[in-house]
């Protein structure tokens, strides 16, 4: 039998610990992307990296925060989206990645607090140690989120109580309200965690009778576009996919999988450690035409993601670029084989960014990189023609690298991003 857990508003809740105050009130965690890494001025800038996770992403943070101007304010704007809101600010309508403007005109009392990564990353290692004494075998799927298998530990007709025991124990011991769901399957147990909220368990005995009536889009993993689909043939229901094995099943590999996944029928295994299947950082700003100014931007991005790899020791060979502008976007990846450095691959973002942005009067909003497709080191197989200067700039990088991990990641900058 396997389970889902979810920490309950985790981000508010962690908040919660340090500050009693704030228990009873309407609270939202706001976002922002990064309003300082294309910052000219040095910060101390470091990554966290105690958790790991399907959807787990690595947090840059900026030691020296205390000296930043307010989070949300931008000149006369207010930026930033609700990235996890309360209970009590939830009743006044506002959910996440609503604007923290809208938030606000909802809920005059609503406090907002800026995000601590630090507090958020801690807890959850500390959580993560905890279900590793008491669970024979848990994955972690996100910051807040643990999938777990109890086969063979725990009796089924035992296993509502186990949970709820230890769903109170979480809470005595870490002060983290948590939610639980119980299938047979590893995506039913994540739906029925919807249905536990607040703070509650929920065991799904009979799978069909349970999905029934439930729309499609409250399964994980039918997104938008699956549900535009099942839309066209009428499939509104959990229930209306177990009918139409045939219509999924012809749908290839994707449509089989969901079919599956809704039904119970899946038998997908709780992983404990799931690898990291990409490394990406992204930022959206406010329109920019001045191709000078994007590409002094990618050279500050290439900087986070290389420290990114290489603290993670992963060998990518896989690099993908997209470019959203205000009304259209443009993506392309290229492969290698060559020993990672930092001088490759800020030469091939650039030459990708320029083959792809044809007319330089285009507002451009999202800039977007990722290594993907990571190899053991013994499985490198690089051109003789380019080893040489490769090993020269990979030990350069390597250097580097230990000077940002001392002293923060804008200890050494190019020319390029300060001009």
């Amino acid at each position: 039998m396997n389970f889902h857990l979810d920490l309950d508003a985790f981000f508010v809740s962690a908040e919660r610990i340090n500050n009693p105050k704030l228990i009873g009130k309407p609270v939202a965690i706001g976002g922002r992307s990064d309003p300082y890494i294309f910052s000219k001025k040095r910060l101390n800038r470091d990554i966290i990296f105690q958790n790991s996770g399907a959807f787990v992403s690595a947090v840059f943070i900026d030691k020296n925060e205390v000296n930043l101007p307010e989070y949300f304010k931008d000149e006369n704007k207010i930026r930033g989206i609700v990235t996890t809101s309360s209970y009590e600010a939830r009743s006044f309508g506002i959910k996440t990645g609503m604007s923290i403007v809208e938030a606000k005109s909802r809920c005059k009392e609503l406090i907002v607090i800026k995000p601590n990564h630090a507090l958020y990353h801690s807890l959850s290692k500390q959580l993560r140690e905890y279900m590793q004494i008491h669970i024979p075998t848990i994955e972690q799927f996100s910051i807040d989120e643990f999938f777990g298998d109890l086969s063979g530990w725990v009796e089924d007709d035992k296993i509502y109580s186990f949970l709820d025991n230890i769903k109170n124990d979480i809470y005595k011991k870490f002060k983290l309200p948590c939610s639980i769901g119980i299938a047979k399957s590893k995506w039913t147990s994540k739906l029925a965690t919807e249905y536990a909220k607040p703070f509650g368990v929920k065991k799904i005995d009979n799978i069909e009778k349970f999905i029934q009536d439930i729309p499609i889009e409250k399964f994980p993993g039918i997104g938008k576009a699956l549900q535009i689909k099942l839309h066209k043939y009428k499939k509104f229901t959990l229930g209306d996919i177990r009918e139409s094995k045939t219509l999924l099943y012809s749908w290839g590999n994707s449509g089989k999988c969901i079919y599956d996944r809704v039904c119970g029928n899946d038998m997908e295994s709780v992983v404990e450690k799931v690898g990291r299947k990409s490394v990406g950082i992204s930022r959206t700003f406010d329109a920019i035409t001045d191709r000078k100014e994007l590409k002094r931007r990618f050279y500050i991005l290439n900087r986070h993601l290389i420290f990114m790899v290489s603290k993670l020791e992963l060998i990518p060979t896989t690099l993908s670029l997209s470019i959203k502008y205000k009304y259209t976007s443009k993506r392309k990846q290229i492969t290698f084989n060559r020993l990672l450095n930092e001088q490759f691959l800020i030469e091939s973002i650039i030459e990708i960014f320029e083959e792809l942005d044809k007319y330089s009067n285009n507002e451009v909003i999202k800039l977007s990189l990722s290594l993907t497709n990571f190899i053991k080191k013994e499985k490198l197989n690089p051109s003789v023609l380019d080893i040489q200067r490769d090993i020269k700039l990979n030990s350069l990088m390597k250097n580097n690298q230990e000077l940002r991990s001392k002293y923060g990641i804008d200890i050494l900058r190019s020319a390029k991003e300060l001009l």
